[in-house]
């Protein structure tokens, strides 16, 4: 069962971010927003973005999930043939949810599609302004990947070696995402 939630508006991540015992069950994730996100903030390599527990929940963890946007290119070759048709042949540039989490003791409240469809929103406004061609998101495991299945990404195309390892890419075209919040 889903737990309904009026969730505010996501902001940047502080040191009290990182220091307020956010946990997931993805020690890597986990350990990623204690020690790197700010640091990487601060640095400009990618920004966090931290949903934090509805006023009037003081049960509730003071983070409740976070995820970080950045820009990468992708080889043409790791796309399927019509979304690159068309295209010059350069890499294509995307941006990346590199990685997104909510706390282990938030199941069912609905955080991870919030936080996905903040990001989509995020990465909508950014295109406006600069193009892109794909939203990627990292999955970090098979619940991780029917996750992102589950809202139409796509895996990319890996080669032999990758196949079997994780993470695993996916990505959903910046056109599909578009057409999915006109209106909204």
């Amino acid at each position: 069962m889903t737990v309904s939630l009026m969730f505010p508006e996501l902001t940047a991540i502080t040191s009290k971010d990182a220091a307020s015992g956010f946990r997931c069950e993805e020690e890597a994730l986990t350990r990623f927003f204690q020690q790197q996100a700010t640091q990487q903030g601060r640095r400009e390599e990618n920004r966090t973005w931290v949903l934090h527990r509805p006023d009037g929940r003081p049960e509730l963890p003071w983070v409740l999930g976070f995820y970080t946007l950045t820009w990468i290119q992708l080889e043409r070759s790791n796309l399927p043939a019509p979304v690159i048709r068309r295209l010059p042949d350069y890499p294509v540039r995307a941006i990346l949810i590199g990685r997104l989490a909510r706390d282990e003791r938030c199941k069912g409240m609905g955080i991870g599609e919030h936080l996905l469809d903040d990001a989509h929103r995020r990465a909508l406004r950014v295109n406006t302004d600069i193009g892109g061609l794909v939203v990627v998101v990292d999955a970090k495991n098979a619940h991780a990947a029917a996750f992102y299945e589950a809202h139409d990404y796509t895996a990319l195309i890996r080669t032999e070696p990758e196949a079997a390892s994780w993470p695993r890419r996916y990505f959903v075209r910046m056109e599909d995402l578009r057409a999915t919040y006109e209106g909204t």
